[in-house]
């Protein structure tokens, strides 16, 4: 297990899946977390066998793990790396509280942390990013707060509530991450 100051990182089990759903049926979790195809039990079992790898399987390409309240290990979201990209050693960030009302309880900022201390100094990764869509300012908004950097924007790149938005890359390199001041405060 992974261990931050307010959470704990585990690998997904079958037993997360009815909340799993639960959490992916809810429209605000959406907006925050889309990395996922279905709200259907099934796709949601089978996406968790299919992605048992862990941190040194050189052919992962997504690490997912529950997200667990340190206290009591109670489930309060889910985090992942995906798309990890070895030969250029990059991956996306994604992460989302599922419980809403621990969403702005500062787990958020913990979950990142350990979460890209994984991708740095476990998997070596030089580089992480975010997409924040612009339906979604507290995602930009977090990103940029924590020391991502906009790196642009896709036009009209996401179709969500009847309209066209704007996607914004937020990137933070390695050295930037060593760099935050808020990294050392928050491990000590």
């Amino acid at each position: 297990m992974l261990k931050g100051r307010k959470i704990v990182l585990r690998p997904l089990t079958q037993e997360d899946a009815p909340i799993l759903q639960s959490w992916y049926m809810d429209k605000d979790f959406r907006t925050t977390y889309d990395e996922y195809d279905s709200v259907e039990m099934d796709a949601i079992c089978g996406d968790i066998q299919r992605h048992q790898a862990g941190i040194m399987d050189p052919r992962a390409e997504k690490l997912t793990y529950m997200v667990l309240r340190k206290r009591d290990l109670a489930p309060v979201g889910i985090c992942c790396l995906r798309r990890i990209d070895r030969s250029n050693r990059n991956a996306e960030v994604l992460l989302g509280i599922g419980e809403k009302e621990m969403r702005l309880a500062g787990y958020g900022l913990d979950v990142l942390i350990v979460l890209l201390d994984i991708a740095y100094y476990e998997l070596g990764l030089e580089r992480t990013y975010i997409f924040a869509c612009e339906n979604q300012p507290q995602g930009l908004k977090m990103g940029m707060n924590f020391g991502f950097v906009s790196e642009g924007r896709l036009r009209r790149h996401r179709f969500a509530e009847g309209r066209y938005w704007d996607v914004w890359v937020l990137g933070l390199l390695k050295e930037e991450y060593e760099r935050l001041p808020i990294v050392p405060k928050w491990k000590r």
